[in-house]
């Protein structure tokens, strides 16, 4: 059977499944950018690069960068205060998040332990956490 109805023409029946079909598409579009947008404002705890590291006595001071949170404060890197934790430890980790846990949650030893304190990733914000842990190491 042909259709005689002039192309978009609202009263033939193929034209509303077309335009339905645009909208699905459409709508997949948008989710796709919308969760790609969510994305870059994210870090992937699995996705990251220690780019500074101090141990101040049983502490250790890093700074992190998030390659895939670039649109982030401070460009996606993070400077976070681990207690009681060695350099050692860190090479094991292979997911670094920086956001707060409670101290029950259990964790694998290739997870970062809870940060205790995160700093502004700036140059105060490296001096005022390498501070902070002297400041802990000298309670202990």
């Amino acid at each position: 059977m042909t259709c005689r109805h002039q192309p978009g023409d609202p009263a033939c029946g193929s034209y509303a499944r077309e335009s339905a079909a645009q909208e699905r598409r459409d709508a997949e579009v948008r989710e796709t950018a919308l969760r790609d947008a969510l994305a870059q404002m994210t870090q992937d705890a699995s996705r990251f690069e220690i780019v500074d590291a101090m141990s101040v006595g049983p502490h250790l001071v890093v700074k992190v960068k998030y390659p895939n949170c670039e649109k982030c404060a401070y460009e996606g890197h993070k400077v976070m205060v681990f207690m009681n934790t060695t350099a050692f430890d860190a090479l094991k980790w292979r997911k670094i998040d920086p956001h707060f846990r409670a101290p029950d949650v259990k964790r694998l030893p290739s997870e970062a332990p809870s940060p205790a304190v995160r700093f502004p990733a700036s140059s105060a914000g490296w001096t005022d956490a390498c501070a902070w842990a002297e400041r802990k190491a000298a309670m202990v």
